[in-house]
């Protein structure tokens, strides 16, 4: 068989010929598909049927002037849609799939874009394959093919007697074993690229969040309808001309929709998922963004997460400290071991393996041909059941494992030497050192290993040290009311000593469980572990899985981390799915909700750091939105309702209510972080988006809005006329915005929400002087020029806002 694959030259070539391994995206909507979209808002609805009344009533300006807040906030909405989908795509490359593949005589990592018809891939445990593949090797190989056949059953794969090779199909999912198949067909030549060909659709989906504000704009909107009927009714009642009730009730519609609410959340959404992007958490379902804000626990494991995954052999202690002891120990090393160490001394492959190269490179280069004098035969693949892995040989059998399940199979239990081994292994991991035990065995013993006695040769221990980064990470969580459990299939006494380096467990703590603990316990038992146990070793899939159950049974909101195939039902069923963007495998990361794009737990406390972020900023967003639209829509019902004149008229409602959705509404969007949202206990998951406590803000701020329009338009009325108090009604209500948004954003954070502030109220300034002083603007929206004495006024109103709105925010929840 020939072991050089292709040459880079040749694939280059046929690169050419038959272009990427991908299968084309699926058709996006057109612009203008995605533009009328946007009109299926039922806020903007309602704004439409009002349009429409305005010019069958001959109120040709007012109908414009509605007519362009819709296009303002329809295309708000539409250029927020082609960002986000644009944030999305570039998010793509971080989750680019990588193949094993044997090219120019090496084995290497490359995108699986880049495989052409010829070359080699070797595939794994766990791993999705790349291409339609015809097998060359494989060992205890079993596919998933279910999202091809159907079929609920993994199918076994392999090389039938009369050399007849199994086809393995692209998509499909390695469930166990390993193998080397050849490209046959790539992209749309494959079998799911056929099947692609039947659908070019796909189908997304809303955040809880999304949907609550989608809620909150249908309530908005049976409240205006409901609110405009009454009004239209008692203005109807009392004598007034059909026209006039018809425009009470447009008014009341026009000024109690907040209609730029929905692209606002959708902004900063969109900006909360760049951040954690550009912090290396890849958010890849958007619910996970507001679910993070109220994780209560994170289950993490250890290896690559909590430590650099930089391993490095300290130290190999050999049952015969011989020359030929030595050799023997050294040639396991390098025979049971699918990683490759290339001339520049890259690596691919696993850490741990890797490190056993470099070890054997060296000690004793000159065994490096050693692969090449005894080619493997067979193997069986490391199993989390069977925690080894053996290659069969012409004159051995070549075995790495777990050392307690390894030494069994060596000596006896009741031997000094069993004891004196457990001791030296217990040792090692006590150092905080990884340890992997090294055996042989004859080659006739290879149908019958898992029953047979084997040959002990020693134990290697290798150095995993913690990531700098990750105590203080454990530290902000802890201080956040977030508790963070180790989850690890390492020795327990490794695990205690890393658990105690990175502060998860006390000094002279060393409660640790493993599985034979956490299998043998009862409901209750278990349940006591997960509630008081921060570490847990030898853990298997079904235990992460287990535990999560029992966190989320106690009430936690849970985040869980894995890498495995078997880590899957663990990751769908926390709360927050965490896969390894660097070791995790397909199907890991297909499960969760977010991946580490450098597997390093600090970027999980900081991701929920940002989750809390983003949640503030919209309720904010929310906060600061309707009690503007409230205030609004009182103002026309209570005119309506008590005969009396409108203090602001719907035009000048719908210059409010656009001036804000555009400049001040936009700032808590890009506000940045406060240092105390990782000082706060987590917040209840089914909290509502806008509490008790909000709704007491809003009805405080609303009041003041309220109250103080009325009274300045009443006395201005009176004074200077109706023309001039409309104005200055109008310049009140947007300066008292102005003054909330102060209140609300409160101390200065020296980043870009600084500016964004500044440029906003800026905007709202001249804004606000050309609706008072441009001719244009006053002839559509009646204004008239405003006098140093209603500036005064309008100063005084804006101190008034800040400071009740700093009052209400002193108001917590008991």
């Amino acid at each position: 068989m020939d072991k050089q694959g292709l040459s880079s030259t040749e694939a280059a070539a046929l690169r050419q010929q038959f272009g990427p391994n991908q299968l084309p995206a699926p058709t996006p909507p057109r612009w203008w598909q995605q533009l009328l979209q946007q009109f299926r808002n039922p806020l903007i609805f309602i704004l439409s049927i009002a349009a429409l009344l305005s010019a069958v009533l001959g109120y040709w300006v007012d109908s414009a002037i509605i007519v362009v807040v819709i296009l303002v906030n329809t295309l708000l909405g539409f250029l927020q849609e082609n960002r986000a989908e644009h944030a999305i795509a570039a998010l793509q490359a971080f989750m680019v799939e990588q193949s094993l593949v044997l090219r120019d005589g090496h084995w290497q990592k490359l995108p699986s874009t880049q495989l052409v018809p010829g070359d080699w891939v070797r595939i794994e445990n766990g791993e999705r394959i790349p291409a339609d593949l015809e097998l060359l090797e494989a060992h205890h190989l079993q596919v998933d093919e279910s999202l091809l056949t159907g079929e609920s059953l993994p199918v076994e794969k392999g090389i039938s007697a009369d050399g007849k090779a199994s086809r393995l199909h692209a998509g499909t999912l390695v469930t166990r074993g390993s193998g080397i198949g050849k490209v046959r067909t790539i992209g749309m030549a494959t079998a799911m690229g056929r099947i692609q060909q039947l659908m070019d659709q796909t189908e997304t989906r809303q955040s809880p969040l999304l949907l609550r504000i989608t809620h909150l704009s249908r309530l908005l909107s049976a409240a205006v309808l409901l609110l405009a009927a009454i009004a239209a009714a008692v203005a109807w009642s009392r004598g007034d001309h059909l026209e006039f009730a018809i425009l009470a009730a447009i008014s009341l519609a026009v000024a109690i929709i907040p209609e730029g609410l929905p692209a606002v959340i959708s902004i900063t959404l969109a900006l909360g998922v760049q951040r954690m992007a550009r912090q290396g958490a890849i958010i890849r379902q958007l619910p996970a963004v507001e679910t993070l804000g109220a994780v209560t626990v994170i289950c993490t494991d250890k290896t690559g997460t909590l430590t650099e995954n930089r391993m490095a052999v300290q130290e190999v202690r050999l049952a015969e400290d011989t020359p030929e002891g030595r050799r023997r120990a050294l040639e396991v090393m390098l025979l049971c071991n699918d990683a490759e160490i290339l001339a520049d001394g890259r690596g691919s492959g696993d850490p741990l393996e890797q490190a056993l190269i470099r070890h054997v490179r060296k000690r004793e280069a000159g065994l490096l041909q050693t692969a090449k004098q005894f080619p493997r035969l067979d193997t069986r693949p490391f199993d989390h059941e069977r925690p080894y892995m053996a290659t069969l040989h012409a004159d051995r059998i070549a075995i790495k494992g777990a050392p307690e399940y390894v030494l069994q199979h060596c000596l006896d239990r009741q031997s000094q030497e069993f004891a004196l081994w457990e001791e030296i292994i217990s040792e090692m991991a006590n150092l905080g050192l990884r340890t992997i035990a090294l055996a042989e065995a004859g080659p006739a013993d290879w149908p019958t290993l898992d029953a047979g006695i084997w040959r002990w040769l020693g134990v290697a221990a290798l150095l995993d040290p913690p990531r700098p980064a990750v105590p203080a990470a454990i530290a902000a969580c802890r201080t956040a009311g977030i508790r963070v459990i180790m989850v690890t299939g390492d020795h327990p006494r490794t695990a205690a000593t890393i658990a105690r380096q990175v502060g998860l467990i006390a000094e002279n703590a060393i409660q640790v469980v493993d599985h034979a603990q956490w299998l043998s316990a009862s409901p209750a038992e278990r349940l006591h572990f997960a509630q008081e146990v921060n570490v847990f070793a030898r853990v298997q899939p079904a235990d992460k899985l287990e535990l999560v159950q029992a966190l989320q049974s106690s009430g936690e909101v849970v985040a869980m981390t894995g890498d495995g195939v078997n880590d899957a039902p663990a990751l769908r069923r926390a709360q927050i799915g965490v896969a390894m963007g660097l070791s995790g495998s397909a199907v890991a990361r297909e499960a969760a909700a977010m991946i580490l794009a450098d597997d390093d737990f600090s970027h999980i406390a900081s991701a929920v750091a940002e989750g809390r972020h983003v949640y503030h900023n919209i309720q904010q967003t929310v906060l600061f939105m309707l009690p503007t639209s409230f205030a609004q829509g009182l103002i026309i019902f209570i005119a309506v309702i008590g005969g009396i004149p409108l203090p602001i008229t719907p035009l000048q409602i719908l210059w409010v209510n656009t001036a804000t959705a555009v400049t001040l509404a936009l700032v808590f969007a890009f506000m940045g972080a406060k240092q105390t949202y990782m000082q706060q206990p987590p917040r209840p998951l089914k909290e509502p988006l806008i509490t008790k406590l909000l709704w007491l803000r809003i009805g405080i701020m609303t009041t003041m809005l309220v109250a103080t329009v009325f009274v300045a338009f009443t006395q201005d009325n009176a004074a200077s006329g109706t023309q001039h108090a409309h104005t200055l009604a109008v310049n009140i209500l947007m300066a008292m915005e102005g003054g909330v948004l102060l209140a609300m954003y409160g101390r200065w954070r020296r980043d870009r929400g600084d500016w964004i502030l500044l440029g906003s109220l800026g905007s709202m300034i001249l804004l606000q002087v050309l609706f008072s002083q441009w001719p244009l603007l006053q002839t559509i929206f009646h204004s008239t020029a405003m006098s140093m004495k209603d500036l005064g006024t309008i100063f005084l109103t804006t101190l008034l806002a800040w400071v009740v709105t700093r009052l209400s925010m002193l108001i917590r929840k008991h």
